[in-house]
């Protein structure tokens, strides 16, 4: 099994260097027929980032890329389920994927709620602001 990096997978989705997407291309067709690819959860919260920031992409168009990574054949995501409960949450609600992923994964935890000062994030179930006294 291999993984890849941000740059990489980015460079699967958004085909904005033809040489470079037909070289991660072939490195993640060759990584899946010879046993797989990891995906980190690092890795996809730093995609939706790039996506969302450098790219100017929508929460719809974002949910869909991450969705196509997490749903491909010979791939194997770090914490799966909490990522496919962060994606959709994410596709629906108002903060950014990687909120939606602290979220899950202080769920899987027993760890909530989670504290923030982020008022959109705030607004989502087990999310409190943190209180001024």
């Amino acid at each position: 099994m291999k993984s890849f990096d941000t740059n990489v997978v980015v460079r699967l989705l958004v085909e904005d260097d033809p040489a470079q997407c037909e070289r991660a291309g072939s490195a993640f067709r060759q990584a899946v027929a010879e046993g797989g690819v990891f995906l980190s959860a690092t890795v996809l919260v730093e995609v939706a980032w790039v996506l969302r920031v450098a790219c100017k992409q929508d929460r719809a168009t974002i949910a869909a890329a991450l969705r196509k990574l997490v749903h491909a054949a010979g791939v194997t995501v770090e914490h799966d389920a909490i990522v496919r409960r962060a994606i959709a949450d994410f596709e629906g609600g108002p903060a950014d994927f990687s909120d939606y992923f602290i979220r899950e994964s202080s769920r899987e935890a027993s760890a909530l709620p989670v504290l923030t000062f982020d008022e959109r994030f705030a607004r989502g179930t087990d999310v409190e602001l943190v209180p001024d006294k």
